[in-house]
C-alpha cells in the first residue's frame, strides 16, 4: 500500500504548515570524484534567495565555498559523497557527509494524491519544515525498491515528488515539468536543466502524467533519470 492520500480537510488542521521553530535551511549537494560539485553555483544562490527571504542571516558565498572545499579535502577523492549543507535562522552553518551510491535508473516511483497543503512561502524553500512528506518519508523508509512518492495537488494537477522534481514526456519528445505555482520546489537540477533549455514549465493534469511517453525525477543527488511508475 502507498501512503494514504491526504484530504482538504487535513490541509486545514491547526499547525500543519507553521513551524513550532524557525527551521534550517537545507542544500543536499552531490560531490562527484575528482571533488567535483556540478551544481555548487545552484545550490548557493538558493541558499541566499531563501536566506533572505527568510531573513535568516547568510554567510557570504566565498566562505560558504571555502567551507565546502575544505570538507571536501578531507573526504576520498575516488568516491561520490553526499554533503548536506544547514543554515539555522541565526545564521549558523554546518556540513555533514555521508558516502554516496551513484544512480542506477529507471527510479521506481509511486503516484498519489492529493499533498497535503502548506504554506506558500514554505513550499519555496528547502528547509527542514517538510510536515507535508512526514508520512511519506516514514512509507519510503521501509521500502528500498521505491525511489519517491510523485504527488498531484488539490487541483489534480502534479507538483513534484517528496524528494524529487517531477518530469514527463510528450508525443513530440519534449520535456515538461510543473510550474512553482503547482507546489513544487525551485530545485537546483530542475533550474538547471530550466536555463539549458532541455525542459519547460507546464501545468500537468494528473491523467496527462500518467499515460505520459515517459517520464523523469531529479535532484541535485541522483540528477535527471528516467523513472517507472510501480502500480
Amino acid at each position: 500500500m502507498t501512503p494514504a492520500a491526504h484530504q482538504t480537510a487535513a490541509a486545514g488542521q491547526p499547525g500543519a504548515s507553521a513551524p513550532a521553530a524557525p527551521p534550517s535551511l537545507i542544500e543536499t549537494m552531490r560531490l562527484e570524484p575528482g571533488a567535483t560539485l556540478p551544481l555548487l553555483a545552484g545550490h548557493l544562490e538558493r541558499l541566499q534567495r531563501s536566506s533572505a527571504a527568510l531573513g535568516y542571516p547568510c554567510p557570504r558565498q566565498e566562505e560558504i565555498r571555502q567551507r565546502i572545499q575544505q570538507t571536501a579535502a578531507n573526504l576520498d577523492a575516488g568516491r561520490w559523497w553526499r554533503l548536506r549543507l544547514l543554515l539555522s535562522a541565526d545564521g549558523g552553518l554546518s556540513l555533514e557527509t555521508a558516502p554516496l551510491a551513484p544512480p542506477l535508473p529507471p527510479l521506481q516511483v509511486v503516484v498519489q494524491g492529493p499533498r497535503m497543503s502548506g504554506a506558500p512561502d514554505w513550499l519555496l524553500h528547502k528547509t527542514t519544515h517538510r510536515p507535508w512528506y512526514k508520512e511519506a518519508e516514514q512509507w519510503l523508509a521501509a521500502r528500498p525498491d521505491i525511489f519517491d512518492v510523485l504527488y498531484w495537488n488539490e487541483a489534480g494537477d502534479m507538483c513534484e515528488g517528496s524528494r524529487s522534481n517531477l518530469y514527463m514526456q510528450t508525443a513530440d519528445g519534449s520535456w515538461l515539468t510543473p510550474p512553482l505555482a503547482s507546489g513544487a520546489l525551485p530545485g537546483v537540477q530542475r533550474q538547471a536543466l530550466l536555463q539549458a533549455g532541455r525542459v519547460k514549465e507546464a501545468v500537468i493534469s494528473r491523467d496527462t502524467f500518467l499515460q505520459a511517453p515517459a517520464i523523469r525525477i531529479s535532484n541535485a543527488l541522483r540528477g535527471w533519470c528516467d523513472a517507472v511508475v510501480k502500480t
